[in-house]
């Protein structure tokens, strides 16, 4: 190894476009932090850190036992892309580690892969390690691991609840059957309507997977300003957009029927894909 006990951050995200449908994918880097950290020290590592060191350790010449500790602020199992978040950096680290230096679209395409051979994504989810990695806003094809379009979004305030309940998967094939849809979602995106996509995307993903207390509380963020709203991945997190100062309605809504949430930002871009 070159280098020791250097910090990397990645960041959780939000959907845009849920990939399932038709492969188009789009999410958004919010500001909930994953410092991932590799040393020469003993440490315990999670089943899914083991499962990306080991996947990858003859691909990229892993000789030695190495050590990735995680600090995440994204809560597992929630939809905010923790998976994603944890895998960027992870792979992010090791690659700096061995080589001094990394490309960014590389290691999420590397996570990409990962995660679909972990199972625990069911496209590989290249557009939430990409917008973990790169900052931003991304739509992506999740098929051909391509980056369509970056963007940069004003500086809204995001806020998430529901990140407690169970997620339910139970009805995944409803969504897979909206193909047609989704590839006129992404185009919707793709040509400057993205947090009306966003909001579409987030209401079909509630429908379809019977996140039907969600249906309600995207209705109220939205009669109250939002700019968006809707369920973020497979669930269970909802999240609304507002501008900034234009939020507390919403959270005093939501503190008296969900009793917690988030509150958090955008991501700007950190590194542009030419």
């Amino acid at each position: 190894m070159v280098s020791w006990n250097e910090e990397y951050i990645t960041y959780g995200g939000i959907s845009i476009i849920n990939a399932i449908p038709a492969w188009l994918g789009g999410a958004v880097a919010v500001d909930l932090k994953v410092r991932v950290k590799i040393n020469d020290r003993p440490c315990a590592m999670n089943e899914f850190i083991n499962f990306i060191i080991n996947y990858l350790r003859e691909r990229l010449g892993i000789n030695n036992d190495v050590c990735i500790e995680v600090n995440s602020e994204v809560p597992p199992g929630s939809g905010l892309k923790s998976n994603s978040a944890v895998a960027v950096g992870v792979i992010y680290t090791l690659l700096t580690s061995l080589r001094g230096s990394a490309s960014p679209v590389e290691v999420a395409r590397l996570a990409a892969e990962v995660t679909k051979a972990h199972g625990s994504s069911i496209t590989g989810a290249f557009d939430d390690a990409s917008a973990a990695i790169l900052g931003g806003a991304v739509l992506t094809d999740n098929k051909s691991l391509s980056i369509i379009k970056q963007l940069n979004l004003d500086p809204f305030t995001v806020v998430i609840t529901g990140h407690r309940e169970r997620k339910n998967l139970r009805s995944i094939d409803r969504l897979r059957a909206l193909s047609g849809i989704y590839q006129a979602l992404f185009s919707m995106a793709i040509n400057g309507d993205l947090w009306r996509a966003a909001t579409i995307n987030g209401i079909l993903v509630a429908e379809s997977l019977g996140y039907y207390n969600a249906l309600e509380t995207i209705g109220r963020a939205l009669r109250l300003g939002a700019v968006a709203s809707g369920v973020s991945g497979n669930g269970p997190s909802i999240y609304a957009i507002f501008r900034p100062g234009e939020e507390g309605p919403f959270i005093d809504y939501i503190s008296s029927t969900w009793s917690y949430y988030l509150v958090t930002k955008l991501v700007e871009i950190r590194y542009l894909v030419s």
